[in-house]
């Protein structure tokens, strides 16, 4: 548990000062994880490694493509996936986009911006249907504004999940 806090508060650190994470802190994170899991199920860990790790990327590769999750945050779950197996990983993804729900909320009702954000959304929305394929979800001219650093979501998901899982 130590290890992914760990790994999880430094892309913290790292994402709210350069929107961006490390490729070398998500790598070092898969590399325990791969460690962890061979250790645990022997050559069976490598299975369960690769299947762990690839469940975050097929989930949200969507979102991706739209830009309303960032590659980063897609690793970390990944990390975390490959550390901890499954059970973890889900409870963690549900329990992160939860928090991240309650941030965005917040700080859409502080910038009193809720309802313009809102007929963002739906214009998006008409604008996929009508054109009927996948389009960079409109960030506005005060990105600031619009964007949270879902790893801070993550890490007190994260922080959760292990509470009800241990």
């Amino acid at each position: 548990m130590f290890i992914t806090l760990t790994l999880l508060s430094v892309a913290v650190v790292m994402d709210t000062q350069s929107f961006r994470v490390s490729n070398r802190l998500i790598v070092s994170g898969l590399i325990s994880g791969l460690f962890l899991q061979v250790l645990e199920e022997g050559v069976k860990g490598l299975g369960v490694f690769i299947l762990n790790v690839s469940i975050p990327i097929i989930l949200f590769y969507l979102l991706f493509l739209i830009r309303a999750l960032g590659a980063g945050d897609i690793k970390l779950f990944s990390m975390i996936g490959g550390i901890w197996g499954f059970h973890v990983l889900i409870l963690t993804i549900v329990l992160s986009f939860l928090v991240g729900a309650g941030i965005s909320l917040c700080k859409l009702l502080y910038h009193r911006n809720l309802i313009s954000r809102l007929w963002v959304f739906k214009d998006y929305i008409c604008q996929v249907i009508i054109s009927g394929r996948l389009l960079k979800y409109p960030k506005g001219s005060q990105k600031e504004k619009h964007v949270i650093h879902f790893s801070i979501a993550m890490l007190i998901g994260y922080a959760i999940a292990m509470e009800v899982a241990y």
